[in-house]
């Protein structure tokens, strides 16, 4: 069988790049002495050479076999590659030469090599036939070529041949690369959004020297830079009240006056409980139509009986409270025709005497409620006028008489004078004549009277000095706080304790 016969029979593949180095096994291909100037290169007959670029010889196939990066048997075209000399492998010049060249440029340096290469003309007649196939021959006749007529220049012919292996891997390599660098500058530094602190970052540092050099050993503070303390809007605003009222006053009954406080529970017109506006501090409720139950608890009663007589009991405090004790029924009548507006009369009587000891009509001329929203109980202050029933009425002349209500007052009333207050502790039991079947009421009442010559006195000198009269009516005031916060801890530990027996 001749060789155009057994390369016929045999499949075509792609040749290795173990085939180049061991190309001198081939029985086709005739190793050139390149020591003898590389001048003699043998090369194939016509009829292999049509063969080979025929194109019923080229099967699709044999391009799916064995992965190289050469074209079809090289050492057909009679090239080769001097292994003799040493190969040097420049890969930023490979990773510089892009595989994808523009195809125009390549299949112009192969046409060129092919018009070099001592081949037959009907090569050239089959590429115009079939250019698709001319293309794949020129490239392996190209490498041949490249090896065999030019072959000082074989580290570019090795070159050539590693340029469809420049793969996507070497670029990915760098990307990599690439990423771990910005990876490592993005964690090492951090952004710096501010110049300079900005002034909410700061630390404060007083920048007055007197506020530094303040002596914490025998530190003293004025109570404001004008050294006053004013008055909050609560206080200012029962000064202007009372103010108000006491003008509205004739000043021939002025000194009749009495203005007193009472603890108890603001009752919701509409319901039976506690009302319980919008707020959360203390504030003056203005509706009309509400009343306030003058009543404590009879246990949180006992215990502000006892914390006040410890309080007068106490040696620092001895001297400055007076205490008076007393047992009176108040009966209450009325008098007046239809055509005058009707007088209510109140007669004190002493129960273990029998003596009448007051008996006065009582107007009430103006009251003004306290809602205390954090405390157990509101507050009432009144003023009333108590004007004496003149001699021509006589108190006998109304015993006989049935009185309206009669209110048995078992009282206890410790003064503190340097306050201008009477602390009056009072149980009552009430009973209504008018009404059949009742039983008696009992309530526990805690009140709070001002000195009247004392209010009357500031209230004259307000034009002059109003310090004197602010400071008798916060004074006042401040007594009642003290008495209603006392309640509420009352009241609070009460039932704490009564959840603890239950």
């Amino acid at each position: 069988m001749s060789t155009s016969e057994q390369s016929r029979q045999q499949p075509k593949r792609a040749l290795s790049l173990d085939d180049l180095v061991n190309h001198d096994e081939n029985p086709k291909v005739k190793s050139p002495n390149y020591g003898q100037n590389n001048e003699s290169v043998s090369s194939l007959n016509s009829s292999e050479i049509r063969r080979e670029t025929s194109v019923n010889s080229i099967n699709p196939n044999d391009f799916m076999g064995d992965e190289t990066d050469t074209d079809d048997d090289v050492g057909m075209g009679g090239g080769g590659v001097n292994f003799d000399k040493d190969m040097t492998f420049d890969y930023d010049k490979q990773e510089g030469k892009s595989p994808q060249k523009d195809e125009s440029k390549r299949a112009t340096e192969q046409k060129n090599t092919l018009l070099a290469a001592p081949q037959e003309p009907k090569s050239s007649l089959i590429e115009k036939k079939n250019p698709s196939t001319s293309r794949k021959t020129s490239d392996a006749g190209t490498a041949a070529s490249t090896n065999t007529f030019e072959p000082q220049g074989s580290e570019n012919s090795v070159t050539t041949i590693f340029d469809e292996r420049a793969s996507l891997k070497s670029r990915k390599n760098n990307l990599k690369k690439d990423l771990q660098i910005l990876n490592e500058i993005a964690a090492t530094s951090k952004p710096n959004k501010y110049k300079n602190v900005p002034i909410w970052a700061q630390k404060w540092r007083p920048t007055i020297k007197a506020l530094q050099n303040i002596d914490k050993k025998d530190f003293k503070i004025d109570n404001s830079f004008l050294n006053i303390i004013p008055d909050d809007d609560l206080t200012k605003s029962v000064q202007d009240w009372v103010y108000a009222t006491i003008f509205s006053i004739p000043p021939d009954m002025r000194q009749l006056i009495e203005m007193e406080m009472k603890f108890g529970v603001i009752m919701d017109a509409k319901s039976p409980d506690r009302i319980n506006p919008p707020v959360s501090s203390q504030a003056v409720f203005t509706e009309l139509d509400t009343t306030m139950v003058p009543t404590i608890d009879p246990s949180v009663f006992e215990e502000l009986k006892k914390y006040i007589r410890g309080l007068s009991e106490v040696s620092e405090n001895r001297g400055k409270f007076s205490t008076i004790e007393s047992h009176t029924k108040d009966s209450t009548y009325r008098v007046g025709v239809a055509t005058q507006r009707p007088r209510f009369l109140r007669m004190s009587t002493d129960i273990k005497t029998g003596r009448v000891g007051q008996f006065i009509e009582k107007r009430k001329i103006a009251h003004l409620l306290i809602y205390s929203p954090k405390d157990s109980y509101d507050v009432k202050i009144s003023i009333n006028l108590e004007i004496p029933v003149p001699e021509n009425e006589p108190p006998e002349k109304y015993k006989s008489q049935t009185p309206l209500s009669e209110r048995s007052k078992e009282r206890v009333s410790y003064i503190h004078n340097d306050s201008c207050t009477r602390i009056d502790i009072t149980k009552v039991e009430k009973s209504e004549h008018g009404r059949k079947g009742s039983s008696p009421e009992i309530t526990h009442e805690i009140e709070l009277e001002i000195n009247t010559p004392a209010l009357l006195k500031a209230f004259d000198s307000i034009a002059t000095d109003s310090q004197v009269y602010a400071s008798v009516i916060r004074t006042f005031l401040n007594n009642g706080t003290i008495i209603r916060r006392k309640l509420t801890s009352l009241s609070y530990a009460i039932f704490e304790g009564q959840k603890k027996g239950m």
